[in-house]
């Protein structure tokens, strides 16, 4: 059964088998562990994303043994290239937080991401945090597309198909979704979702990634700017009369720097300065309200010494007002913090 991974192992493998679609490593399949996401959702038993994480990573340094060294040194080279270490550096780069910006070449492009590389790289190189471009349509084999993603601390892109590469991304990394925007008048609401994940966040669900969404809204389409006021038949008129540019799956898209800049100052950098991680009443609230916090570990004041996944969603919206509902604890990490 083919599991609709992008990514498969080398035809030279002796396992090889092209009817199948491999997930990077030629030992097994996706499809051989279909029994842990049956009838998984939402809810709190909801498993299988999680133990499918847990399958890769435990197979990839077994069947690439210089995956370590090969992340090293990417994340050297990006360093390097902005001037940001000296050639003579020997760490591991893991005091630098390296953050992922993902572009899409043909639909759903980040109009403004030059933009807001410049800017937030400006704003926060002296904090030890990079931003770097990925696009895995620039990249030529499986083994690099590992490579770059687990090469990230942080990976940030709009809801679409390259932000399922986030399964890759190393232990408690962190995802922020941008949610399109999406009026009334045309399909596509789903993705939008702010009450429980999206359909693509559901992979990330009581996963140990930290995942957020944010909201757009009018301000992130150049499509009929200063056609009628915000909201008018006359604008919605011009958004139709362009419907397959509009809808939400073709329509490229431009955010804010300031919302990335505020995620990673507000949320990633304050969970990162403590190893044994944060209280959930310290982390819940550090976002404004076009924000969600879908899947994040924290701790409890009950039981500091123990992280667990909160879910904390919001109503769906961007003018939600920051109202949250569903914060269970789902599950518990078998982490104490003076381990």
């Amino acid at each position: 059964k083919k599991t609709g991974t992008d990514l498969a192992v080398s035809d030279n493998s002796p396992s090889f088998n092209p009817s199948l679609k491999y997930t990077l490593w030629s030992s097994g399949t996706v499809a051989e562990h279909k029994k842990d996401t049956i009838n998984c959702n939402r809810g709190e038993k909801c498993q299988g994303y999680a133990n499918l994480r847990n399958l890769m990573s435990s197979n990839f340094v077994k069947h690439y043994p210089s995956l370590n060294d090969d992340i090293v040194k990417f994340r050297r080279e990006a360093l390097l290239a902005k001037s940001l270490i000296s050639d003579d550096y020997s760490g591991d780069t893991k005091e630098w937080l390296v953050v992922g910006l993902t572009q899409r070449t043909y639909r759903r492009a980040w109009l403004n991401l030059p933009t807001v590389m410049k800017q937030c790289n400006t704003k926060l190189n002296d904090r030890g945090v990079i931003f770097i471009e990925v696009n895995v349509e620039d990249t030529s084999s499986p083994y690099e597309q590992l490579i770059l993603h687990r090469s990230l601390d942080v990976m940030i892109g709009v809801h679409g198909a390259q932000l399922t590469q986030a399964v890759v991304l190393p232990p408690h990394a962190h995802v922020l979704e941008i949610l399109p925007w999406v009026p009334s008048y045309i399909r596509g609401n789903w993705v939008t979702r702010r009450d429980a994940p999206t359909p693509l966040g559901v992979i990330y669900h009581n996963t140990d990634l930290n995942h957020a969404g944010y909201s757009l809204d009018r301000t992130s389409t150049d499509l009929c700017v200063g056609v009628g006021e915000v909201g008018s038949e006359e604008e919605k008129k011009c958004f139709l009369n362009q419907r397959k540019n509009f809808i939400w799956d073709n329509r490229d898209f431009n955010v804010e720097p300031e919302v990335i800049i505020q995620y990673i100052e507000k949320l990633v950098l304050f969970m990162r300065d403590d190893e044994m991680g944060k209280l959930c009443t310290e982390v819940k609230d550090r976002l404004d309200e076009r924000f969600v916090l879908y899947n994040v570990w924290c701790a409890d004041e009950e039981e500091e010494s123990t992280l667990a996944v909160s879910h904390y969603y919001a109503k769906a919206g961007p003018t939600a007002e920051g109202e949250q509902y569903g914060m269970g604890r789902r599950k518990k990490l078998k982490m104490a913090k003076d381990e």
